[in-house]
């Protein structure tokens, strides 16, 4: 009996502009702010989690679905720090020291504290505006777009 192969005509389509931000703020001081100077209503969501290897890595989210305009932001934080502790043998003594390791959701921009991602029903998007009013927050040090066709690791962000 012959073989069949499925085709895929069409690839998977990432429609939807992604903004970094740099700053040293928690999640929610930063919501707060972007809420303030943005006019956005971003609160607080359910975590964003991936396992790998019988690892939990969970990354914080807020999420703000305009539908006036027919946008859902979501703020996405892009580091996960993982702690462990380790136990050494010296001299007959153990020792107990406590370790951590960060884990980014797109390793490709690995400096970006946090994500924002933007989906639109059409392709009207304020990014210019929006990277205006983020960049005039005192606290956030760089905000600025990247071109999600270039991320090898953009499949992290479809999570719904």
């Amino acid at each position: 009996m012959g073989s069949y192969k499925l085709l895929l005509d069409e690839a998977f389509d990432f429609d939807f502009n992604l903004i970094a931000i740099h700053c040293s703020l928690e999640q929610y001081r930063l919501a707060f702010l972007i809420n303030k100077y943005a006019g956005l209503r971003l609160a607080s969501s359910d975590d964003v989690n991936f396992y790998a290897k019988k690892v939990k890595y969970s990354f914080g989210t807020m999420r703000y679905e305009d539908s006036k305009n027919y946008l859902n932001y979501t703020l996405i934080s892009n580091h996960f720090k993982l702690r462990y502790s380790q136990v050494l043998a010296e001299n007959g003594l153990f020792a107990e020291s406590e370790h951590s390791k960060t884990f980014n959701l797109v390793p490709e921009v690995k400096n970006a504290d946090f994500l924002l991602k933007i989906e639109s029903d059409d392709d009207k998007t304020p990014c210019t505006k929006l990277l205006g009013q983020l960049n005039r927050i005192p606290h956030i040090i760089t905000a600025y777009q990247i071109e999600v066709s270039a991320l090898k690791s953009k499949q992290n962000l479809i999570f719904e």
